[in-house]
Order: structure tokens, then sequence, then C-alpha cells
């Protein structure tokens, strides 16, 4: 994958200016392979675009990154999950602040809600999401909403590609409506169970502002194509 991602990164002029953010989390081990993996990408000595930490353990962090994603869990019913979520923010406070008193650089904090849609995939299972409707998905979000928050992610499941987030449009384009009239400025975030370019164009179209791919990407032959593919249909959706 990181072959792929930096025939991409060297063959733009100006990487920069890509619609792409570049996240990197649960996928890698606790702490050292995310480091790493960003800091190989540093190395390429390019402008990159946005870098983002995904963390899927507290000690997923690293100074290389731009952003680490901060979520308030919206459907989990898992306690420990909750413990852990806790403790990593204490812990991310006590590092950020002191890597600031001695000048260093740290990731700049978004929070964010977070919202589960089905228990049948891998970050479901983890979180013990229950199942819903995009009438019960609205309202979690509406009930639950944050002034603070830097934007929503709706998931429908990593690699469910049966369950798609491309096959609830609705409910996409109804809390991007909800969210416009509660800050027009913040950032609807849809992932799981992606796989074409019409889906990304569709998702794009009707309010999502950052689409993650992942799933699809790992299990390719030729990830660097599908990246290439998937790019080219956010810059000709009209966004």
């Amino acid at each position: 994958m990181f072959d792929a991602l930096k025939a991409i990164l060297t063959e733009t002029e100006n990487p920069s200016l890509l619609p792409l953010e570049i996240w990197v989390g649960d996928s890698h081990e606790i702490y050292r392979g995310v480091h790493n993996y960003l800091k190989r990408l540093h190395q390429l000595d390019i402008n990159l675009p946005p870098v983002v930490i995904f963390p899927g353990h507290p000690l997923q962090i690293s100074s290389f990154a731009d952003y680490i994603q901060m979520p308030t869990l919206l459907n989990t019913y898992r306690f420990s999950i909750k413990v852990l979520l806790k403790l990593g923010k204490k812990y991310h406070w006590i590092s950020k602040w002191a890597r600031r008193l001695i000048g260093r650089h740290w990731p700049k904090d978004r929070k964010y809600g977070y919202l589960v849609l089905s228990p049948e995939s891998t970050v479901g299972r983890k979180l013990k999401a229950r199942t819903l409707t995009d009438e019960e998905a609205y309202d979690e979000v509406v009930s639950k909403w944050r002034k603070y928050w830097w934007g929503l992610y709706i998931e429908a499941g990593s690699g469910n590609f049966e369950r798609s987030i491309a096959n609830r449009l609705d409910l996409v384009k109804r809390i991007r409506h909800f969210m416009n009239q509660i800050n027009p400025k913040s950032i609807l975030i849809t992932g799981g169970g992606i796989r074409t370019q019409q889906q990304v164009v569709d998702l794009v179209k009707t309010g999502s502002d950052i689409i993650v791919v992942s799933s699809v990407l790992e299990r390719s032959n030729n990830p660097e194509e599908l990246m290439k593919q998937f790019i080219k249909a956010v810059q000709t959706s009209g966004n």
C-alpha cells in the first residue's frame, strides 16, 4: 500500500493539492507502526496532503502527523472501549502540552462524532454497535450533536461491501442538511463498503466532504490504479 501511495505522490507536481488526505491508524501495529509509516512519508521530502492519525489505540500517535482524530462514540455500548477512549484522550492531552512546553510539533486535534451503523463489520463488532435504521441514525446525530465538533464520521463498517454507506444516500443527504443548519463549515465524513468510482461520486454529490476508502485498496492487486480512479472520481464530481 505504501508503494502505491508513494508512486501517486511522487508523480504529482504538487501532491498537497490533490483532493486527498492520508489517514493512518488501526490497521497498523501499536505506536511504532504508525510512527514509522509517517516517518517514511516525510522522508519523501515533498509537499504532502494533510496527514491524519485515525487511532485504534491511545499509543498510535506521531509528531509526523498534521492532525489526530479524537472521536466521541455515538453508537457503542461497550464499557471498556469508552474507558479506553477516555484514558487515551487524557494521555494525548498530557503529551500534547508536554511537547508544546519544549517547543515540539504535535498534531492538531479534530474532535468529531463517530457513528457506526452496523455490528456486521470489524469496527462494529469491536464497539458492539447495534444496527441502526436511517431514522434511528439520524436521531442519534441530532440528539448527541456537540457544537464544538469539527465534524461527523458515519461508518457503515470497514470492508462491509453489502451494507455500503453508498447504499444509504438518503441518510447522508439528510444528515448533511442538519449539519448545514447547525454549522455549514462542519465536515461530513463517510466510509464503509466503498469500492467503485460511482459510489464516490454519489457520496460527494450527496454532501460528503471526506470519503474514507481502505479495505478495497488493501485487497486490490493494483491499489495504485484504484487510488487514481478514486481521486479522479472526486475531481470530476463537481465538488
